[in-house]
């Protein structure tokens, strides 16, 4: 099949689109917070509530989980898709 001008406007349209698509779906704070609960997920609790704060540095989301008890916190590190690519935890 020989493709005509518009069907490759229309080619050339769509793989724009998927270059500039995935900085589209970039995680927003909500997002990275959102990922960081499920990871936490039966740690936090009204019983045993949590504060998260999440701050971004090198493209990726750092989500400070400060643990009412005992006492502990974590930081996990989210990148734009959504995947935890790193965790610390301390006292």
């Amino acid at each position: 099949m020989k493709m005509t001008g518009a069907m490759c406007r229309t080619a050339v349209a769509a793989a724009v689109f998927a270059s500039w698509a995935p900085w589209a779906a970039a995680l927003d704070r909500d997002g990275a917070i959102e990922v960081a609960k499920r990871q936490v997920k039966g740690k936090c609790d009204s019983a045993t509530p949590c504060t998260f704060t999440a701050t971004t540095a090198e493209g990726k989301w750092h989500v400070r989980v400060d643990f009412t008890k005992p006492g502990r916190h974590a930081i996990f590190i989210i990148d734009q898709g959504g995947k935890v690519v790193g965790r610390l935890e301390g006292k």
